[in-house]
């Protein structure tokens, strides 16, 4: 069989990734995160050897972190309480696969991916606890990769939502607006529900200015407006409704500066929307949200029943959509005459309840809510508006992440425990510049 457009993507990524290790004097553990985040459109590229589906980043994680990687003799994260989360969490995938009725490739697939993220977050924190101007470069390379996103949606615009390098498009990008509204355009990823919680999560990182400047540029508040106006492209209502909870959060709380553009932007949404709406998914779904909290609840009951049948550990990592052909027949849908199991329940939370079980669930969201927890304390004492922005960005995803499983997508587990991982630096940071 000859290449394919993935097997080309693949080995371009592997190739330019060790040119850039061999020849780059630079830090190589920052240009590490910098060369992932680059190339953050093909991350989740991957090719199957025997029963193994690797990923871009997992390869590239792997051989940097055996290879390349220097240690910088820092602890997993700050005060071992994340080190402690992360030994729990550990211990409970084990106990629930050992206890699982049965395994499928997909679980040691989920393995890998989980080992993976894990060594990105360590080689993370170290070099953001090393130098705080780091912070920043991280933050600006996430901006390009929205800004990258945008000029593939375009491309979808002129060629359609078959402009894409993903294996299969999600089949909610087709036939589920009325009106002249287009498809639900998904930029480079394959569900735009999950393009859409990206760009409610990245564009509050547009207001977070350089080290080194004195105040925000335009472009930064034209590309937050741009990243919305590509949001009601998508259709994603959940990811719309967590940008608005994140826009009250800082209208409320913020500098005035920043309250008067944020509210400014919004009242350009409003005109766009208002002249232009029939031409925007979001503005023209075929189903309401009552329609659609009804076809959810129901699989909904069935996940929670799952839940309180393995209550302590789950069912096993990746089993969700095993699980359920064997207790739960009826959650299925077909692709060209294909019946297809659901992997995940229409909720990102009972995903994770019913795999992980509530010991995994509880150790999972420790990791999200302990440093938003104390970002908001130390918030309330120093008023950093970055530690703000973070906090509405995770805040964004979270309301989103309702509706969909959206961190099986290496991009965006990537971009949440990037942010997770910035927003405890900036709390390690803050505290010290307060002590």
């Amino acid at each position: 069989m000859g290449l394919t457009l993935i097997h080309i993507l693949f080995l371009l990524c592997t190739a330019m990734f060790l040119l850039v290790m061999f020849f780059s004097t630079a830090d190589l553990n920052k240009e590490f995160v910098k060369y992932t985040i680059l190339i953050f459109p093909f991350l989740g590229v991957s090719i199957t050897i025997n029963v193994l589906t690797i990923a871009v980043f997992d390869l590239l994680t792997f051989l940097f972190f055996l290879f390349f990687y220097t240690s910088k003799n820092k602890i997993l994260f700050t005060n071992g309480v994340y080190f402690f989360i992360f030994v729990v969490l550990t211990i409970v995938i084990g106990a629930g696969m050992l206890l699982a009725e049965s395994l499928t490739n997909e679980t040691l697939h989920v393995l890998v991916q989980y080992v993976s993220i894990a060594i990105f977050a360590k080689i993370l924190i170290d070099e953001l606890f090393e130098d705080p101007v780091f912070f920043f470069i991280v933050v600006h390379y996430f901006k390009l990769a929205l800004i990258t996103s945008l000029f593939f949606l375009i491309g979808q615009f002129v060629f359609g939502a078959g402009f894409t390098f993903e294996r299969g498009i999600n089949l909610n990008v087709f036939g589920t607006v009325v009106g002249s509204a287009q498809d639900r355009l998904p930029s480079f990823f394959q569900d735009p529900q999950k393009y859409a919680q990206f760009l409610a999560a990245t564009s509050f990182l547009f207001l977070i200015k350089d080290a080194i400047a004195s105040k925000l540029n335009w472009v930064n508040y034209l590309m937050l407006l741009l990243a919305i106006v590509a949001l009601f492209v998508t259709g994603g209502r959940a990811a719309f409704g967590g940008w608005m909870i994140g826009i009250l959060m800082i209208t409320l709380l913020g500098k005035p500066q920043t309250r008067y553009v944020l509210i400014f932007s919004f009242l350009v949404l409003a005109v766009i929307a208002y002249n232009y709406g029939e031409n925007f998914a979001l503005l023209n779904r075929d189903s309401s949200v009552g329609d659609a909290y009804d076809f959810r609840y129901a699989i909904w009951e069935d996940a929670y029943k799952i839940f309180k049948d393995n209550p302590i550990v789950g069912i096993g990592v990746g089993n969700y959509a095993n699980y359920v052909s064997v207790h739960n027949p009826d959650q299925f849908w077909m692709s060209e005459n294909d019946m297809i199991f659901y992997d995940h329940p229409e909720s990102g939370y009972l995903k994770l309840l019913t795999e992980f079980g509530a010991v995994g669930f509880i150790a999972t969201f420790a990791f999200f809510l302990i440093p938003i927890y104390k970002g908001a304390m130390l918030f309330i004492k120093n008023k950093d508006m970055n530690i703000l922005l973070l906090i509405a960005a995770l805040g964004s995803w979270s309301i989103g992440f309702y509706t969909v499983y959206s961190i099986s997508d290496i991009r965006i587990r990537l971009l949440i425990v990037s942010i997770i991982c910035l927003l405890i630096d900036r709390n390690k940071w803050g505290v010290a510049n307060a002590k």
